[in-house]
């Protein structure tokens, strides 16, 4: 039906046709558990005893694990939005393609009524000269 009066209807009575986008999302989400960090974000020195090297390793660490909760909360807002815009892109779609056909519809109404308004007034007017 979406295809009569979308596509075939539309191009018969000079109406642009919608073109249909793929319903593919268009970000594919991937939860990755690693974050690149260089050894830039090491507080201990050569140096120093064990005990000051255990806590910037420990410091180190939960850095890391603070930056890798980071980046999944990222994550998954990028995520969220992606499935929101292509959720809304969805819907835009199907709106544009109810809109084109009642469109349509409207079109074929506008030239029925024009084609029996036109008929019955000539018959009036025939049978109104035709009997005095």
């Amino acid at each position: 039906m979406k295809n009569l009066l979308c596509g075939k209807l539309a191009t018969c009575l000079c109406m642009k046709p919608t073109t249909s986008s793929s319903l593919e999302p268009a970000l594919l989400y991937t939860k990755s558990q690693h974050v690149a960090i260089g050894d830039s974000c090491s507080n201990g020195a050569i140096g120093h005893d064990t005990s000051t090297s255990s806590n910037a390793t420990t410091d180190n660490d939960s850095v890391k694990e603070l930056l890798r909760r980071i980046l999944n909360v990222l994550e998954t807002r990028v995520h969220n939005e992606a499935e929101r815009n292509h959720e809304d892109d969805k819907e835009d779609g199907i709106k544009k393609d109810w809109m084109l056909a009642a469109a349509v519809l409207d079109r074929i109404c506008a030239i029925a009524f024009t084609i029996l308004f036109t008929g019955k007034t000539l018959i009036f007017v025939i049978l109104f000269i035709a009997h005095p």
